[in-house]
């Protein structure tokens, strides 16, 4: 084993400062720091022969720069004294200081001072001083308690729904007056919508979509924050990629939901990112104003499940995804045969045969002509008399008029002031009671009479509160479908967007010989209002 030599001493002063431990009290800045270890130098006849500075480093591991020099400078005998301010500034593992201040700093004759805990290895071995461990325990707990608070800080903020993030979701922006609160950014919020509306009614996969943003030369996320941020951005700033999409896509902060704690850290020693599952992931309901709703939501999702790439011959599918077997409901598959001519046929039967199913073949062309044909009579029958058509719908799905509504709103109301009375009668009986005005048998007979009558109303308010509701839903749903019907009143041809806003599925009958000839039955039912 080396020993100090009796010669010149010459020193390498060590400062060390993180963010955690610029909340300590117990330390200082770097500069500070430098200073206290110059003044130490020059009042004990010490030579300096370097300051060695990580600022912004944590203490619970080595991986610091400055560090790793002074060592390379220790082994090369170009030091032969460590100084620092105390032990925390060397480091914040315990095991780890302890091996180099009771093996390695001794092994390579290496003499070190801690000038704020007294502790200098010249006046004996550290091996026996009981408090250099317990101080290199305390440290190590300062930046372990601070991850604790900070991580349930964190955890409290979100479950309040705070926004924690440090960047805002592309399409959002904090709030001026409130960080952990997001608005829409007008810059970028109809990039989100378009997103969605690319992959529900044009049936673009991530990657075509990533093109068009690219064509259009859009600005990409990161190139988007770096510009806000005022940093110099290396990439081009408009090329897309199906992986930001994809996220984008699986994003339901776009709904309006805060979701928080997908991943966290494994330890504040071990910086290793562990995706939690979805079961552990806090979610806020509509904290912020949606950028889409959950029609549209739902509508890229299914879209994207069953999106259908063009065949080996350039031929688009319009229909893909959409069209279903009338009577196992599977997809009908679209081929062609030697002819090149382009049919569906149901994929249970080609997959497992007719004890399955039937094959359901029907042409593509015959499908066309079919459902434009349905598609039009639809468009008509909204443009010759809107309100007859919403009639009509309304009668088939239960709720033709404005009388049972309100007769239901009435009943609601009635309801709720009788439940409050219960609960005020109650009251009073229990009061009763207690003054002795009824008998324990009394009250307990009444007062079964009170909850039974209370329950039955909860029971039927509940109903009633669901059935208005999905009666208020219904028709809005008509009239978001007729809104996006209008558009389409001088439709000549189909076209795979149109039938992803209209259509929800198309099913498929099988062929069946009268005398008359073969029929086939085919129905198409539309969003929101099913088929007519």
């Amino acid at each position: 084993m080396k020993t100090i030599e009796q010669r010149r001493i010459k020193a390498a002063c060590y400062c060390r400062l993180s963010d955690d431990d610029a909340q300590d009290g117990t330390s200082v800045s770097i500069e500070t720091q430098t200073k206290i270890l110059g003044d130490y130098c020059r009042d004990h006849g010490m030579e300096i022969f370097n300051y060695y500075k990580d600022d912004g480093y944590t203490g619970t591991n080595f991986n610091r720069p400055a560090f790793k020099q002074m060592m390379k400078d220790a082994e090369s005998g170009a030091i032969n004294t460590i100084i620092v301010k105390d032990l925390s500034r060397f480091g914040r593992e315990h095991l780890q200081v302890g091996t180099y201040l009771q093996v390695t700093l001794p092994n390579m004759g290496i003499r070190f001072i801690a000038i704020g805990d007294d502790v200098d290895s010249e006046r004996g071995s550290l091996d026996y001083d009981l408090m250099v461990p317990i101080k290199n325990i305390f440290n190590e707990y300062y930046p372990a308690d601070c991850s604790r608070k900070i991580r349930q800080a964190f955890i409290t903020k979100a479950s309040n729904g705070e926004f924690i993030g440090s960047q805002a979701p592309y399409g959002y922006k904090k709030s001026a007056e409130d960080k952990h609160v997001l608005e829409p950014d007008e810059k970028t919020a109809w990039i989100i919508t378009w997103i969605f509306e690319m992959a529900a009614y044009q049936g673009y996969g991530y990657n075509k979509i990533a093109r068009v943003l690219t064509e259009r030369k859009v600005t990409t996320p990161a190139a988007y924050q770096a510009q806000q941020a005022g940093r110099s951005y290396s990439k081009e700033p408009t090329e897309w990629n199906l992986t930001t999409v994809y996220h984008i896509i699986s994003n339901e902060t776009y709904l309006g939901h805060l979701i928080s704690g997908k991943r966290r850290i494994a330890s504040f020693k071990n910086k290793k990112v562990i995706h939690k599952p979805e079961e552990e992931w806090i979610v806020v309901e509509n904290r912020f104003p949606p950028l889409i709703d959950e029609k549209l939501w739902n509508a890229a999702h299914e879209r994207l499940k069953t999106r259908k790439r063009e065949t080996s011959n350039g031929f688009v599918n319009i229909f893909a995804g959409l069209v279903k077997c009338g009577d196992c409901g599977y997809a009908l598959g679209i081929t062609n045969a030697k002819t090149q001519k382009n049919y569906f046929v149901c994929q249970t039967y080609s997959k497992k045969g007719r004890e399955y199913c039937t094959s359901h073949y029907i042409t593509y062309d015959t499908l066309y002509q079919a459902v434009l044909s349905d598609v039009k009579q639809m468009l008509y029958a909204v443009q010759e008399n809107r309100e007859a058509f919403m009639e009509m719908v309304l009668k088939k799905v239960g709720d033709s008029d404005d009388t049972g509504r309100q007769l239901m709103e009435r009943e609601i109301a009635d309801l709720t002031k009788r439940i409050e009375e219960l609960s005020l009668k109650y009251d009073r009986l229990y009061d009763d009671r207690l003054d002795g005005l009824l008998s324990d048998r009394k009250f307990k007979e009444m007062a079964e009479r009170v909850e039974a009558e209370q329950n039955r109303a909860e029971e039927r308010l509940s109903e009633l509160k669901e059935t208005l509701a999905n009666t208020v839903d219904t028709r809005q749903n008509l009239e978001d479908f007729l809104e996006i019907a209008e558009r389409y009143q001088d439709l000549m041809e189909l076209d795979k967007e149109m039938l992803n806003r209209l259509i929800s599925t198309i099913t498929v009958g099988k062929k069946i010989k009268t005398e008359q000839g073969t029929t086939q039955e085919i129905t198409v039912n539309y969003r929101f209002i099913g088929a007519l």
